[in-house]
């Protein structure tokens, strides 16, 4: 079944590279196309979203940082979180014992707290003190929302409190929201229209609380996300991403699923990192698409909602990013390319019988055969675990040792330009079972075929068919052929009849078994001269057909199947009227009747021919 990497609308999130020339960022996408005709539906929303969390990676009027601060009093910024992250220093303050958070309000100034004081950072590093609002209390929290309402947490309580700060002093003191149980353990950082807020309850489990808040950034509700790495004493929103801190690493918080993943591990084991705060945490951004850079320029005619591209195969859109406070704004352009995915078959399993090792397949053979136009220069990967739900996992060598019977494996296809364009498909490697027969015999333990049957000339002759029930040891069907070699069983080549004249003394005779599974085994046994007439099967002396379910039916007794299926048996009454003929195996015997009537109790006769000359005669008494 064909299962594609990505849908149309998770696609715009997938940026091969983010570069920048002069004033505007270029950004580009590729588009996996379904039905190839160069066209796809984006929503203008999602391109926006993603444009803001994929700029400011380098120097410009955006760029993307997420402010630290540490346990020794010292603020570090790491630089491109998302992208080639790299730390530099912003202010060294050694006359402060520690930092407990920083935060950044909407003109981008930087505030610290300790547990006494918040501390304004100057841009020359110089500390401007504000006395704690409620003296009785440590701060271990601070941030700001856009509305550049600061938010205070104190380790002790399960309150949030609101202020604002002015120039001088702490003003506007309100409670914003109890939480009842727990403490703060982190931030209250806007992401998009939520809050979110690094709570840490009574059994020291760090939470994430997503909170729902009005326009005026009120409390309305929230709801427990789940568990944050330990010791998280700090949140960031940086760009539309979400980040988390702790004392030796900062890391990225993948909301959808509350994923992490690591961005940067802090280089000094002795100067813990404490907050954090993301450089545009406070800043409103107004973002609009449009179809040229003049109309992005002066922000006139832009597209919303769904919108499907214009020029067959892709296009360049403009996306105009604007600082709502300054006015400051940047022009991102937005590369859009429609691709196909790779035109192959679906892939077909790979058979292999099992011959007492499992077997080394060839992936190389899957890939030949998906593959439709050899103009197509394809890659092919092979894992045996599903590469779209697993990122962990690792290529397979061309050539697979299989560890089991059947398994499941997969392989992606992409063309070796794009890495974008990707299906998986599924196929089985299986190792078909071999007949269960007899080992190959020898003189001194041989495997015999006993019995033999004279023809009409008393030559000697044996069913080789009558050997079969002893070696094919499993059930179901099988094809059977005789060999006079070892190695013409092995290449299925020149088949003997299954009745055979004995030329010689002693006879080995190599039997060729293919089951359904087009597995074969092969086994032998020998041929005497000294053998036996097969005097097994013989014919009843009488038929009683009363329904009683013995004697109801006469035919040949003992004959194996073969001898049934090449026989032919007729009756006749005593007059030599022919009443019934047929062949043992095609039915249950003769019932006593003809046409229908039964006939009267007496004595009647048969013959009993082979196609091999064997014939019989004979009389049997008919009882009701």
């Amino acid at each position: 079944m064909k299962r594609n990497h990505y849908n149309v609308i998770v696609l715009i999130f997938l940026a091969l590279f983010v570069t920048l020339t002069g004033a505007a960022q270029d950004l580009e996408i590729t588009i996996c196309d379904e039905d190839n005709d160069g066209y796809s539906v984006f929503n203008i929303e999602d391109i926006e979203s993603y444009v803001l969390q994929n700029i400011g990676e380098e120097e410009g009027n955006i760029q993307e940082q997420v402010l630290i601060s540490t346990s020794n009093g010292n603020v570090y910024s790491v630089d491109s979180p998302s992208n080639n992250s790299s730390i530099s220093e912003v202010c060294i303050l050694n006359d402060y014992s520690f930092f407990a958070d920083i935060a950044i309000n909407s003109n981008q100034e930087i505030f610290v707290c300790s547990s006494t004081y918040v501390y304004s950072v100057e841009n020359d590093c110089s500390v401007l003190e504000f006395d704690n609002p409620i003296d009785y209390l440590s701060f271990n929290a601070l941030s700001f929302d856009d509305l550049d309402n600061a938010y205070g947490g104190f380790g002790s309580i399960s309150m949030v409190y609101r202020f604002n700060i002015s120039e001088t002093e702490i003003i506007n003191l309100e409670l914003w929201h109890d939480f009842q149980f727990g403490s703060s353990g982190g931030d209250f950082v806007l992401l998009n229209d939520k809050m979110y807020v690094a709570w840490l309850l009574n059994n020291d489990s760090y939470r994430l609380y997503e909170v729902t808040i009005n326009s005026n950034r009120d409390y309305i509700s929230h709801i427990d996300l789940g568990v944050l790495p330990d010791n998280t004493f700090g949140l960031a929103s940086e760009l539309g991403k979400l980040y988390g801190v702790t004392p030796n690493k900062l890391y990225q918080i993948n909301l959808p699923d509350m994923t992490f993943t690591d961005i940067i591990q802090n280089p000094d084991s002795n100067d813990s990192w404490f907050g954090a705060a993301g450089l545009h945490e406070a800043v409103s951004f107004n973002l609009s698409t449009h179809l040229t850079l003049s109309d992005a320029e002066n922000g006139n005619d832009s597209i919303n909602g769904d919108w499907t591209n214009t020029i067959q195969g892709g296009q360049t859109i403009y996306i105009r990013v604007e600082n709502s406070l300054t006015g400051e704004y940047e022009i991102v352009l937005l590369n859009i390319i429609i691709s196909n995915f790779p035109n192959v078959n679906v892939p077909e399993d790979l058979v292999s019988c099992f011959y007492g090792e499992f077997n080394v397949f060839d992936l190389s053979l899957v890939a030949n055969q998906m593959q439709i136009d050899e103009t197509d220069n394809l890659v092919f990967t092979f894992y045996n675990i599903d590469p779209e739900t697993n990122v962990n996992a690792v290529p397979l060598a061309i050539s697979y040792q299989s560890i089991m019977e059947i398994e499941t494996l997969f392989v992606s296809v992409n063309d070796d330009n794009s890495d974008e364009c990707i299906i998986v498909h599924n196929f089985q490697v299986i190792n078909k079972e071999k007949p269960n027969i007899l080992p190959i015999s020898n003189l001194q333990e041989p495997t015999t075929l006993e019995f033999c049957y004279f023809d009409s000339n008393d030559d000697k002759y044996f069913d080789l068919n009558d050997i079969e029930n002893t070696l094919i040891l499993d059930d179901g069907n099988h094809e059977t052929s005789f060999h006079l070699s070892y190695l013409d069983a092995l290449n299925a080549n020149n088949e003997i009849p299954n009745i055979y004249y004995l030329e010689s003394l002693l006879q080995e005779i190599y039997i060729r078994v293919e089951n359904e599974l087009e597995c074969f085994a092969i086994s032998n046994f020998f041929l005497d001269s000294n053998c036996v007439e097969n005097t097994n099967f013989y014919f009843p002396q009488f038929v009683t057909p009363n329904g009683d379910g013995f004697n109801d039916y006469w035919n040949v007794k003992g004959a194996s199947k073969d001898l049934q299926n090449q026989s032919i048996i007729r009756i006749f009454d005593r007059y030599g009227k022919e009443l019934i003929s047929f062949r043992p195996s095609s039915r249950l015997g003769w019932d006593g009747t003809y046409n229908g009537k039964r006939l009267p109790a007496s004595d009647y006769w048969y013959t009993f021919n082979t196609t091999t000359g064997i014939e019989k005669v004979g009389h049997f008494t008919l009882k009701w």
